[in-house]
């Protein structure tokens, strides 16, 4: 690839930067809901993705190129989730505990086998799929962010850890010998790393610069992971956690990257879908992919049911709901560029997803709408109570 193509690919990445930006800022100026924003963000990279002009696409991104993009969102996603597994964040009740594991044993088991039924996919695909429709994005109740926080960094690493399992294909001691060998080298070197940025940081004050040197180590601490044959992302998920429970983050009430690094890694994420999979859609597989989505949620409200008997109904079907975001979009481009014949698989997970949005969306405008209610019911107590009866307004 020219220096020219290579400088093309940066001007197309800085647009559709651009175009993030503008759906952004329609957003909040329109007060519009994120659910519904990160639908409209996965439509428009599609549409730009396939819009052609005078028989040309309107950008194209190398393959090559795209790859090496989705890695380094991955990283960065990676660790910011890895920050997160500190006892600030997680709460270890009992409950909790059991949620998570019931929800993750029952994908494992049901789910697969539903997927590796309906699509005609490889188990250790469909195993995939269900590790990663057991993730979530944070939402209107906030029981989900401490389950998030716990489960998401850990489902996109078993998700990884199975397909390099695979790979070790000579024999089942060697596969145990060597995945151990994976295993070791990517904690070693994560915590090595991990001791020089605390060693390093120690004594400095958090700012965006030291944030691009966080991201800077995590890069490098992959590539050189994976060069010496061990798991990269098992090592930035170590050093995020040494970082994310050292006093260095809580001395500088570092919770998460600045609005800037994050919002632009999420709108990256969303619109670059567009460009990474092979769009195969069929009524088929729509229908298919649907009730792939029903069961999810429905094998979640049940688990929640049995669990959380105390909660009201609303309640229940909020925690069922339980959003997929940029994780469910990250591996959507990851396996549409890395893993063959994964076509089908790529196809569902983005139905899966716009579907998990737009439900989302739903919900959060009866909840919005809900708020202002009681907003507005309190403001009449309020009057009423200090005696301005006059000044009620009427509804």
């Amino acid at each position: 690839m020219c220096v020219d193509s290579t400088l093309l690919q940066f001007i197309y990445l800085a647009t559709i930067i651009i175009i993030g930006s503008v759906i952004l800022y329609l957003r909040r100026k329109a007060e519009g809901n994120k659910s519904f924003y990160k639908v409209i963000l996965v439509i428009t990279g599609i549409l730009v993705a396939i819009y052609t002009l005078q028989g040309k696409s309107l950008m194209h991104f190398d393959a090559p190129f795209l790859g090496n993009v989705a890695v380094l969102l991955l990283v960065v996603l990676m660790f910011e989730l890895s920050t997160r597994l500190n006892p600030e964040n997680i709460r270890f009740t009992k409950k909790g505990l059991v949620l998570i594991g019931s929800l993750f044993l029952s994908n494992i088991i049901l789910f697969t086998l539903l997927a590796a039924y309906l699509l005609r996919i490889e188990l250790s695909h469909a195993m995939v799929y269900a590790l990663i429709i057991s993730t979530i994005e944070y939402f209107i109740i906030d029981e989900l962010r401490a389950e998030g926080d716990l489960a998401n960094p850990l489902l996109v690493l078993f998700s990884f850890l199975l397909f390099a399992f695979y790979e070790f294909s000579k024999s089942v001691f060697f596969d145990a010998v060597y995945f151990f060998q994976y295993l070791l080298i990517g904690l070693g070197m994560g915590v090595l790393v991990g001791i020089l940025v605390f060693k390093t940081l120690k004594h400095r004050k958090i700012t965006w610069f030291h944030e691009l040197a966080l991201i800077a180590a995590a890069l490098v601490l992959f590539l050189s992971t994976e060069y010496i044959n061990g798991s990269g992302l098992f090592a930035v998920m170590i050093m995020g956690m040494f970082f994310g429970n050292s006093f260095v983050r809580k001395r500088a009430l570092f919770k998460s990257f600045s609005p800037f690094i994050f919002k632009s890694l999420e709108m990256l994420i969303f619109l670059l879908i567009g460009f990474a999979i092979s769009l195969a859609l069929s009524w088929d597989l729509l229908w298919k992919s649907a009730v792939l989505f029903a069961f999810s949620i429905a094998l979640r409200f049940i688990i929640i049911m049995l669990i959380h008997r105390h909660y009201s109904l609303k309640n229940k079907i909020y925690l069922s709901i339980a959003p997929k975001g940029m994780i469910f979009g990250i591996m959507i481009i990851i396996l549409s560029l890395f893993l063959s014949n994964s076509s089908t698989l790529a196809n569902s997970m983005l139905i899966v997803l716009l579907l998990s949005l737009v439900v989302s969306t739903i919900a959060e405008h009866f909840e919005h709408k809900e708020i202002l209610r009681l907003d507005r019911l309190f403001e009449v107590l309020k009057n009423i109570r200090f005696g301005r009866k006059k000044d009620l307004k009427r509804y």
